[in-house]
C-alpha cells in the first residue's frame, strides 16, 4: 500500500521557526500527490500541531533535539512518520468535544484531537526511548 522507503525524508533542529517551512512543504506535498488544495492544507495543519505538541511537550522547547519526517506517498493516500524522542506522550483514549472546548474558550488540549479529526488513522508508539507517529490519509474516490 505504502513503499518502504520514504519519498521524502526530512530532519530538523525542533524550532518553532521551522514550523512555516515543515507546513509547507507538508501541502506541496500533498498537492503534488493529487490531493485537493483544501485537503492538502488539513494535513498540513495536522503536521503543524503534531510538531508543535513534539517541541512543547516532549521536548520541553529545547531547540539542540532533533525531529524526524518521512513521507509516503501512494496512488491510495499518503503516510508522514514524525519520529522524535524526548517524553513520551500521555495521550487520553477519550474522544475530545472540540465544539464544547471553543464555546468554553479552553485552550490548550486540542491539537491531538484535531489531528485525529483531520486524519484517517492516527497511532503513537514508543520503541527503545524513540517515540513514533504516523498519521495516514486517504485519497476520497470520486
Amino acid at each position: 500500500m505504502f513503499p518502504e522507503t520514504p519519498e521524502l525524508s526530512v530532519s530538523i533542529p525542533a524550532k518553532t521557526e521551522l514550523l512555516k517551512m515543515l507546513v509547507e512543504l507538508t501541502n506541496h506535498i500533498a498537492v503534488r500527490n493529487f490531493f485537493p488544495a483544501s485537503e492538502s492544507r488539513k494535513i498540513a495543519l495536522a503536521v503543524d500541531e503534531a510538531i508543535t505538541n513534539v517541541i512543547k511537550h516532549s521536548y520541553k522547547e529545547s531547540s539542540d533535539a532533533e525531529i524526524k519526517l518521512d513521507f509516503f506517498c501512494s496512488n491510495e493516500g499518503m503516510k508522514i512518520k514524525i519520529e522524535f524522542s524526548g517524553i513520551p506522550p500521555q495521550l487520553s483514549e477519550a474522544m475530545v468535544n472540540l465544539e464544547k472546548m471553543i464555546k468554553a474558550k479552553k485552550k490548550g488540549g486540542l491539537g491531538v484531537a484535531l489531528i485525529r479529526r483531520i486524519m484517517d488513522s492516527v497511532e503513537y508508539s514508543t520503541i527503545k526511548d524513540t517515540n513514533y507517529l504516523e498519521m495516514i490519509k486517504w485519497k476520497k474516490s470520486s
